[in-house]
Formats: structure tokens, sequence, C-alpha cells
């Protein structure tokens, strides 16, 4: 199986170590040297140029962290769409817009190349964020033509557990961000929360061990909230910059559909305090440190 992959950041370089682990014959692609080459020390090789690395294969693997890279990669006369070779299939894991989703299936479909987008999420106990890619248990929300979702299925197999083909292109966008907006807005509750229960003095296992039995359970809560606020571990995992940009194109949604999101609205104010104090790179848990400065509080 002969795979490129553009793009190497946080799910991305863990995504490539897995298809080397299943013996691909892996060319890689990213715009960071350190990465590239981060890659090639695994094993893969490691392209000059986005036609060097997609000309020869057969799949190709796409994460980019926003509309504007993956536009900048995929379109262009030394694009991935114009390099690839006819009959391929490209298998689109990052987090766009519909819009883009759709532009990107409108020139695989010139080409005769099969186009999926399948933005990933974990679900699995313990495996949210990263954690799922580490895992390979992550859940694939595809959207694309039925062929599409057929080809790329040998690479989502070596990449995860749960493979859901929910309808057209622009589908599988529109579904992770709305699954981000609402755990985004969970993060921020459960910011909020644990710093009024420490200003009135109750622990945070004691909180814990009370919500695990209570209405207040939830997925993200424990599965990786609250264990990154007892290990004091704030550095991604999700940034605060991506959970930001989600939130952004989440609203764009809303906008063109007329749907009122006003707790949205709230939610990008606070990550845009986070990111204003130099926070943006950090996880989106942080967020629990800032509303523990707010209230007085030392950070956790």
């Amino acid at each position: 199986m002969k795979v490129a992959q553009i793009g190497l950041g946080a799910i991305g370089s863990i995504f490539a170590r897995h298809l080397l682990r299943a013996q691909v014959d892996l060319v890689v692609f990213d715009k960071s040297p350190d990465r590239g080459n981060a890659a090639g020390r695994d094993g893969a090789r490691v392209a000059p140029t986005i036609a060097d690395a997609v000309g020869d294969v057969d799949y190709l693997l796409v994460s980019l962290p926003d509309p504007d890279a993956n536009r900048a990669v995929m379109h262009g006369l030394e694009g991935a769409i114009a390099c690839v070779k006819t009959g391929a299939a490209i298998l689109d894991l990052s987090t766009i817009d519909p819009d883009t989703a759709v532009a990107n299936e409108a020139a695989a479909k010139v080409r005769r190349v099969h186009y999926l987008e399948a933005p990933v999420s974990g679900g699995e106990p313990m495996s949210a964020g990263t954690d799922g890619a580490l895992n390979a248990n992550v859940t694939f929300m595809a959207g694309g033509e039925a062929a599409a979702f057929e080809a790329a299925m040998p690479l989502m197999t070596i990449l995860g557990k749960h493979y859901l083909h929910l309808g057209p292109v622009g589908t599988g966008a529109t579904v992770k961000l709305i699954s981000n907006y609402i755990a985004g807005l969970h993060n921020l509750v459960a910011a909020e929360a644990f710093a009024l229960g420490r200003a009135a003095g109750i622990t945070i296992d004691t909180m814990l061990n009370t919500f695990a039995h209570t209405d207040a359970n939830s997925y993200w809560l424990f599965n990786y909230f609250a264990p990154r606020i007892k290990a004091g571990n704030f550095e991604p995992g999700f940034s605060i910059d991506l959970q930001y940009k989600d939130l952004r194109l989440c609203e764009d949604i809303a906008r063109r559909h007329k749907v009122p999101m006003p707790l949205n609205g709230l939610a990008l104010q606070v990550y845009q305090m986070l990111r204003g104090s130099g926070r943006g790179g950090k996880d989106l848990v942080e967020a629990a440190n800032l509303m523990s400065e707010m209230s007085g509080l030392p950070r956790y």
C-alpha cells in the first residue's frame, strides 16, 4: 500500500506512526522541516514538495489545522489534487468548513479521484483528543460519496475504530464542528464549576467522586478535563487556538442557517481571552486556570 501524508501536527504525526507500524510504504510532506525529519527518523520518506509526495501513491491522507492551510495544500497547479494520480483516494481528516470540503470534492471529481472528508474525534474511554489517536480508536465523521467511503476504508481501519458515513460531502465537517462546540462548552462549564467549588472549600476529589454519581457526569469531565487538572497537564491535547477556530467556523454555519447560538458567542470571548493572554497554544483545559485566576485561586 503506497500512501502519502500531508500534515504532521499533533494528530498527523501519531497517524504517521500508525501507518509505519502497519508496514505502509509512506511518504510525507509538511512545511515544517522538523516535523518531516521526525517522520523520516521513524521510517517515512520525506518529500521536498507536495507533487513529489503524492504523484505515485494510491492513497493520500491529509491532516491540516484549518481551512486556509487545507486550501493552500489541496488546490493550484502544484496542489495535491492536481498532482495525485487518477483513481487515487484522498482521506481528508482536517477539521474544515463544509464549503472547503465541497470545493475539494468538486476538484477531485474533475481528476477522477475519490475524496472523503472525515474529521475525527475520540469517544472511547480515556481516549479523547490525541489520546484517541494514540490508541487508534478514533471515530471518523465522513462526508462524501459511498464509493469514496469504501475507497478510504483501508486507511481508516488502520487509524481508528468507528467509521460513520454521515451523508454527502460537507456533512462530516458540520457534525465535527457541532461536536467540538459541545465539548468546548462542556470545558468552560467545568472550568467555572470547579472554580466555584474550590472557592467554597470543596476539594477536587470530593467533587469528582460526587459527580461520578450525579447528572453532572459526562464523558468530557471524566475522560479529558479531570485527568488533566489532576495531573496539572495543560499541554495539547487540543489547543485553545484550534477550539477557537472551530467555534468560529460553527458560528459561520449557524449564521448561514439563521440559528441563534448565544452561548457560542460567550465561549468565543472566553477562548479569545485565553489567546489574548498568550495561551493559545495551551490545551483548552487551561480555561480552568483562567477561571481560578479570575477567582483569586491558585492554578491547578
